[in-house]
């Protein structure tokens, strides 16, 4: 490769003419310092240097970065290059690297078989959101602790989902720690996680009764029968839509969901109101697959219910209120009426009784009618004292 030499400096390389060819110019200075002009005038520092034998050219930077830094590098990679690395192949393995994004898809692809659908499809929003848009072109190794420490205090206002985004970050990358396709430290490692609050919302009395009175009247449809099984099963809003007709019976009054969020099949009792629901659909519709059937979604049962549950919503005048809080509601009321905690656990399939635990704590309503049930109680002791004198 043929080249001249001289003093690189900011003057010289500026004032420096392109030609009709490419050209190079080696610095009197730091001898393996290299620039290349090109005929449209572009400039571009490189490390001109033999590694294993054979000559690489290791691009530094444009022109712009000044001679001095272009120096820098230069002194900076031949010292990694004499201590017997490869920069060059270092840039290669760089870009070989995956995206997050291909990251994510090997990791749902491994994760599918042993997520319950509700998780793969939280995955998929969390994903879909937000991360995908920060985080997907991104190469693995360019993700660090500090970028995800800022993306976590973005959504501080909402302590839940960015906790969950970042949740979601850590398991991708402990999988391939795991199977060694990523060597490094999990960038997530250290992440304070928001202090997250319970939230425990169901239905007071009267809120039920202005409930069924939108629900009374309002027109018939699919949706509206699988909120109302919502409310009398306690299950999940996935499960509940993904119901079919082969995972009950009908005669034991049982469900078994298969793959519920905790990633196993649990059997559960259906109430006498919901099996009611169930006859009425059955008898309607005897041959389809799906309890909740849809003709427009490609899975063949319903989707979502969004329409008809903000029409209950706005009639019953329901502030503040999600679909799942329906499976609160369930859950709240049954520990009023004296269920223990661990018969809520197995109608809600929670996996452990600490996410039960939170519906111990009643609301005040719930509070008096246990509190009236119990003055009553002692009043009726007292009346039979008093007779007895």
């Amino acid at each position: 490769m043929s080249s001249k030499s001289f003093r690189f400096t900011y003057k010289n390389v500026r004032e420096l003419k392109s030609s009709t060819k490419r050209e190079y110019f080696h610095d009197s200075i730091e001898k393996d310092l290299l620039l290349q002009v090109t005929p449209t005038g572009v400039k571009t520092f490189y490390l001109y240097r033999r590694i294993d034998g054979q000559p690489v050219r290791y691009r530094l930077g444009d022109a712009e970065m000044g001679v001095k830094n272009a120096r820098g590098e230069a002194v900076k990679i031949r010292a990694q290059i004499m201590n017997g690395k490869n920069p060059q192949k270092k840039k290669k393995e760089f870009r070989q690297q995956d995206t997050l994004s291909q990251m994510f898809e090997k990791f749902m692809a491994e994760k599918k078989p042993r997520l319950s659908h509700n998780t793969y499809d939280e995955y998929q929003r969390i994903w879909d959101k937000d991360l995908k848009s920060v985080f997907g072109n991104k190469k693995v190794s360019e993700i660090t602790f500090d970028s995800i420490k800022r993306f976590h205090r973005k959504y501080a206002p909402k302590p839940y989902y960015a906790n969950r985004c970042v949740m979601l970050l850590r398991a991708i990358f402990n999988l391939f720690i795991k199977d060694g396709t990523f060597k490094g430290v999990n960038p997530t490692t250290g992440i304070k996680f928001n202090k997250e609050e319970a939230r425990v919302r169901y239905m007071e009395h009267s809120e039920i009764e202005r409930f069924f009175d939108a629900f009374n009247n309002s027109d018939d449809s699919v949706s509206k029968l699988a909120i109302l099984m919502m409310l009398y099963t306690g299950a999940r809003r996935g499960n509940v839509l993904r119901m079919k007709w082969d995972e009950l019976d009908l005669d034991a009054k049982i469900w078994n969901i298969p793959r519920t969020k905790t990633g196993k099949n649990k059997t559960v009792p259906l109430a006498d109101s919901a099996l009611e629901i169930l006859l009425q659909i059955k008898a309607d519709n005897p041959d389809e697959t799906y309890v909740f059937p849809s003709e427009t979604s490609a899975s063949g049962h319903l989707e979502d219910v969004k329409r008809v549950w903000h029409t209950l919503k706005k009639k019953a005048n329901l502030k503040n209120f999600r679909l799942h809080d329906l499976r609160h509601t369930l859950a709240t009321y049954m520990v009023a009426q004296g269920a223990n905690p661990y018969i809520v656990q197995r109608v809600l399939t929670h996996q452990s009784s600490q996410s039960t635990q939170i519906y111990v704590n009643l609301g005040v309503e719930h509070l008096r009618d246990k509190l009236n049930e119990t003055v009553n109680t002692i009043k009726l002791i007292g009346k039979k004292s008093k007779n007895k004198g």
